[in-house]
């Protein structure tokens, strides 16, 4: 329509155009008429005699120019005449055209099937085809072209009841892309239509109305089957929810719920429907009072975000936690939750701050405690009394606040300290609120929460102002007393000259003396060398017997034999046990075991004995109970394995019936690794005595006779090269604890790597081993006893036998078992290398040797091997192959 609208304009001309036109034809005919009516007078007055005055020829000259004129006036009258009879044929030629074009449009309307309504500038009707009309038609309304007017028609459809006047926007809708206007609305007839609007190139309007219903039904379809999907997973969430639920409508009836909603608020489930009532459903449930009325529930809810939470205890003692939550477009969720025993945790945790708070307020220290902000959490009734202030007042406050800004900065160092893990200990002269100025000796204890990460500290606070004062006091004696020292001296001095002649005399007896002890001293010394050289020797064959007889064990034995083979186990065991002893004594007595300390979790020490002992205990009938710890300790971790297993043989040799435990204590001084028991218990004039050598028990209480009695002056003797304390308190036929106590230390770095503690040994079937060992009595007992746990064993006895045996016959170990001396001045160091070498790899390494000097250990660990040392026990081999075989492969 607009290309038509466009040609109809560049045909016909303007309409300015044909009236300056006809404008200018009416001036030249005026013109015209004018020269006619003078050109006629001049010749009258020619004719009349004007000839004989002297000015008549030029008078006649003037009418013949005037003539002149008069034609030339006349052709473009001529001319003028022309143009307006060819735009008179053009404008009748462009009238038809428009009359030709304006039937094309009307066709071209008719052949859409929309309804198709065209409006001018002023939004005018100007056309429309029939099936716009149609929607009129038998409604009485009078639609003109020309008269009705686009704002119109939705009041004319609403009035003779065309559109639903719901579903007619309030407003036209807002301009899209390029202008168009898009609205859909709903017919009284339950049809949908929507109405497009789209400007044209003059400024008019073009306004589409198509039929959609079947695309909105087809919507509708769509929307209640998503809606129906979405209630099943509504539904499916809710029933698997641990809380009740229930969902109400505004007009207070039950829409949705789960079964714990049933469960937990009592009510009848026959009478749980959706739409009933809630008032009416709650009634005679207990809960019924509190949630009943959901607008009495409202009136304590929060006002800004309507939320609203009560508790109620239910005669069968259960504890419910009823919340209300508002939903979009009324109504509301209301859940239920079981809290009971959360419930009866706070409780308990009341009732215990209550009486710690009691026995706190009983003592005569100020105790408190600070979290890591600074804050007061706890203060106890000296605290409050010694700043005269209410808890109240305390708690909660910056220490800052409460100190004051000059004590605050005295203390600001030592609580750094504190919250940096460290146990301060110092003492303040503090000024308090007043004039008064007390000393207190203060503790800090730092708090450790998840992580080893400190949360808060304890502060313990003494006040030693009248110590301190009465130490002033002594001091001015003190004082006093020199210058009477100063006299006395002068009476010694005479004494002292006398006593220097005497000294002379004992410094002849003291050499005398000296030379004396040199002799014993090298004496002790050739002891000690010929007891651990005897001691290394013995153990080399012994240690070849231990491995027989576990691999004897091991095996499917009569009973006679089984009972043969379990003695013999013991008198091996006892007679290394005394070897052992011995040699340890030697080397202690000489002062040859030198510690090597470092930091290391307490647990993975403790996590290995928990695992050789239990099972011991448990073929003895005990119970063995082993609480886990993740302190760091600072010292010599084979030294205290030493000290621990002494405790836990004596706890296994002296209890007959029961339980041993092994764990740990935090103490501000230090860690303290404990080993109880329900033996027979120690007498009490005994407990210094049991230290000494040679000092057993009643032999009567005992479980047996084995030992020399230096199992616990071995570890008095290595509690002092490792610098611990050794504690042991007993009652008789009740139980012994036995506990040394160790330095808290520091890992520069976390081990992520959490100690394995085995329930049961790992099955080594078919796991390829590799026995390098100068005694083959040794390789034999190996390769018996490994065999016996399903390893593939493979030895050798020398360096050179390595070529052999992975070189040639291919043997590709997962581990190596490797004694530290062997033959012609090798050692277990050589062998590793030259395993590495003909593998191409690396290979878990177990070094076994009878050598317990300082420098042997600090180089195989530092190599990344594991130590063994001689004889071997067999069940704590099993249980390092164990570890190292999961780790590895």
């Amino acid at each position: 329509m607009a290309e038509t609208q466009t040609k109809l304009r560049a045909v016909a001309p303007p309409g300015d155009d044909i009236a300056h036109l006809r404008a200018e034809l009416d001036a030249l005919r005026y013109e015209n008429n004018k020269l006619r009516t003078i050109n006629e007078v001049l010749m009258q007055r020619v004719e009349l005699g004007w000839g004989n005055f002297s000015t008549a020829y030029s008078a006649f000259q003037k009418a013949a120019m005037l003539t002149e004129k008069v034609a030339t006036k006349a052709l473009k009258l001529q001319q003028t005449q022309s143009r307006l009879d060819e735009a008179t044929l053009d404008l009748t030629r462009t009238r038809l055209e428009k009359e030709v074009t304006h039937q094309r449009l009307s066709d071209l309307l008719e052949s859409i099937s929309d309804a198709v309504v065209l409006f001018d500038q002023n939004r005018r009707l100007v056309l429309a085809n029939s099936h716009f009309y149609e929607f009129w038609s038998g409604t009485g309304a009078t639609i003109v072209a020309g008269e009705t007017r686009l704002v119109d028609l939705i009041p004319m459809s609403i009035r003779y009841g065309i559109f639903e006047p719901r579903s007619t926007p309030p407003e036209r809708p807002g301009a899209t892309e390029e202008g168009r206007k898009d609205s859909v609305f709903r017919l009284t007839n339950g049809r949908w239509l929507q109405m497009s609007e789209r400007p044209t190139s003059d400024g008019g309007l073009a306004v589409v109305y198509t039929d959609i219903t079947a695309v909105k039904e087809e919507e509708f379809r769509e929307r209640e089957r998503v809606i129906g999907e979405k209630s099943v997973i509504l539904q499916s969430t809710l029933d698997n929810l641990p809380q009740g639920v229930s969902l109400v409508s505004a007009d207070n009836r039950l829409e949705a719920w789960n079964q714990r909603f049933i469960e937990l608020s009592g009510v009848k489930p026959t009478a749980v429907r959706q739409g009933v009532d809630f008032t009416t459903l709650l009634r005679d449930c207990e809960i019924g009072a509190e949630v009943a009325d959901l607008r009495e529930l409202l009136c304590d809810c929060d006002p800004e975000t309507g939320f609203c939470e009560q508790e109620k205890e239910l005669t069968n003692g259960t504890v419910l936690d009823i919340r209300s939550h508002p939903v979009l477009g009324g109504g509301f969720v209301v859940t239920y939750t079981d809290i009971t025993e959360r419930s009866r945790n706070a409780s308990a945790l009341r009732e215990s701050e209550r009486r710690l708070r009691l026995i706190t307020d009983a003592m005569p220290a100020l105790i408190s405690y600070i979290n890591s902000e600074r804050r007061y959490e706890f203060a106890n009734k000296t605290f409050e009394q010694w700043f005269d202030r209410p808890s109240v007042e305390i708690e909660g406050q910056y220490m800052w606040q409460v100190l004051g800004d000059t004590e605050y900065r005295n203390h600001e160092p030592y609580i750094t300290r504190a919250l940096a893990g460290d146990v301060v200990n110092f003492e303040l002269e503090q000024q308090l609120p007043g004039p008064r100025k007390r000393i207190s000796y203060k503790t800090y204890v730092p708090h450790y929460g998840a992580k080893d990460r400190v949360i808060g500290f304890f502060a313990l606070e003494q006040d030693v102002t009248e110590k301190r004062r009465t130490a002033q006091a002594l001091k001015h004696a003190y004082q006093h007393m020199e210058q009477r020292v100063f006299e006395r001296t002068r009476e010694l001095t005479e004494l002292n000259q006398t006593l220097q002649r005497e000294i002379a005399e004992r410094a002849l007896i003291e050499e005398s003396l000296l030379k004396a002890t040199r002799e014993a001293e090298q004496a002790s010394e050739s002891k000690v060398k010929f007891i651990a050289a005897a001691g290394h020797d013995l153990l080399q064959p012994l240690n070849a017997a231990r491995l027989f007889s576990a691999a004897l064990q091991e095996r499917s034995l009569p009973d006679g034999a089984n009972d043969l083979a379990g003695s013999l186990a013991r008198s091996l065991d006892d007679v290394e046990s005394i070897i052992t002893t011995l040699v340890d004594i030697s080397k202690l007595e000489a002062g040859v075991v030198e510690p090597v300390t470092e930091a290391f979790e307490v647990n993975e020490l403790l996590g290995t004995l928990a695992t050789e002992f239990g099972v011991q205990a448990r073929q003895q009938g005990l119970e063995f109970r082993y609480a886990r710890s993740s302190v760091v300790v600072h010292s010599d971790s084979q030294l205290l394995a030493r000290i621990l297993r002494n405790f836990l043989t004596n706890a296994l040799r002296y209890t007959d019936s029961g339980k041993i435990l092994l764990g740990a204590r935090r103490r501000p001084e230090g860690l303290d690794i404990e080993v109880a028991d329900t033996g027979v218990g120690i007498p009490e004039d005994q407990l210094e005595v049991i230290f000494g050598e040679f000092q057993r028990l009643d032999g009567s209480h005992k479980r047996d006779t084995r030992g020399l009695g230096l199992g616990l002056a071995i570890v008095d003797k290595l509690s002092r090269v490792l610098g611990c304390e050794v504690f042991v308190r007993s009652l008789p036929s009740r139980g012994s604890v036995f506990t040394v106590r160790v330095p808290y230390g520091r890992l520069a770095q976390r081990s992520a790597d959490a100690v394995i503690l085995l329930p049961e040994l790992y099955n080594l079937q078919g796991r390829q081993v590799l026995v390098v060992d100068n005694d083959e009595a040794i390789c034999l007992g190996m390769e018996t006893m490994l065999g016996g746990w399903g390893c593939s064993v493979t030895s050798a006895q020398t360096i050179a036998e390595l070529d052999e045996v992975i070189g040639h016959s291919g043997a590709r170990p997962e581990v190596a078992i490797v004694d530290y001396q062997l033959d012609d001045d090798a050692t277990g160091f050589d062998a590793v290398k030259h395993i590495d070498a003909l593998l191409g790899r690396s290979v878990p390494v177990v070094m076994i040797t009878a050598n317990y000097t300082k420098d042997l250990r600090e180089n195989v660990t530092g190599s990344g091997y594991h130590l063994l040392n001689k004889p071997v026990k067999p069940h704590k081999l099993r249980l390092l192959l164990t570890r190292l075989l999961q780790d590895g492969g």
